[in-house]
């Protein structure tokens, strides 16, 4: 049997994560502890939420995706400046918070660490600006189906995501995890849409006496480091790397370097 914790442990390690960075807060004691129950993943704590978002954008970077864990409301707003930064550098970080009980917005409750409002959603909506996808699970059923679909679209879109547990769901029975390949799988583009595409870049290369390549930090997010090194070789063009995608290109030591005899085929600006 699996809870909504659980679940969303076994998906984070699914998809290949072994490590979440987390901030015990009282919101998110309870999902914590679930989590805490896979044994495939560890639990990383940090100082602070702050240095916990940065932390997993870290990994990210190193690993694909990274996961961080943080309470309501004090946490999450913190921890939404580093999950900015992994917007803005196409990293699929998924920021999971804590929220209030599913009763406690009905019985117009006021709650510590809060703004003192009775509406508890300011915290996702603060999260649908910086991620691809923001849910708020209400309900043990529905609980499988959100975390999937977040999960998923920011590993599709390779930008971050929001998901937000109320206490008192975090422990509640719910569906097991389907197979991964319902995350993972890629949709596939369409053939001919395709090839005009490529036959429209060949001739406006065709087209250019002098061609030069600009690698950008999207080649990270779209795995394109590979195929842009090969279309450098291929067209034998100087290459510029902007400098939030240093070291994207081909790892050679100096990078400032012109084309010369015996030097290879391109310029290194």
């Amino acid at each position: 049997m699996h809870t909504v914790g659980s679940y969303l442990a076994a998906r984070l390690t699914q998809i290949g994560l072994k490590h979440h960075f987390a901030v015990p807060g009282d919101y998110n004691l309870a999902l914590l502890d679930q989590m805490l129950s896979n044994p495939a993943m560890e639990q990383i704590g940090c100082a602070n939420e702050l240095n916990a978002s940065f932390a997993a954008e870290g990994y990210a970077r190193a690993n694909g995706a990274a996961a961080c864990v943080v309470t309501f409301s004090v946490g999450a707003i913190s921890a939404l400046n580093g999950i900015g930064g992994a917007y803005a550098e196409n990293l699929p970080v998924i920021l999971i918070s804590g929220g209030p009980n599913t009763n406690d917005a009905g019985a117009q409750h006021i709650l510590h660490h809060t703004l003192g409002t009775h509406d508890f959603s300011y915290q996702r909506k603060i999260a649908e600006y910086l991620t691809c996808a923001a849910v708020a699970v209400t309900s043990a059923d529905d609980a499988p189906s959100l975390i999937d679909y977040a999960i998923r679209t920011a590993l599709r879109e390779h930008k971050p995501a929001y998901i937000e547990i109320p206490c008192n769901l975090a422990g509640t029975a719910c569906a097991s995890p389907g197979p991964i390949s319902s995350l993972m799988q890629i949709v596939p583009s369409d053939p001919a849409t395709l090839q005009a595409a490529v036959a429209a870049a060949a001739a406006f290369l065709a087209s250019c006496s002098k061609p030069m390549l600009l690698a950008g930090p999207i080649l990270r997010a779209a795995g394109a480091q590979a195929a842009f090194y090969k279309l450098a070789e291929a067209l034998g063009s100087a290459v510029a790397v902007m400098p939030s995608a240093k070291g994207f290109f081909s790892g050679r030591p100096s990078p400032v370097r012109r084309h010369c005899a015996g030097r290879g085929k391109h310029s290194w600006l």
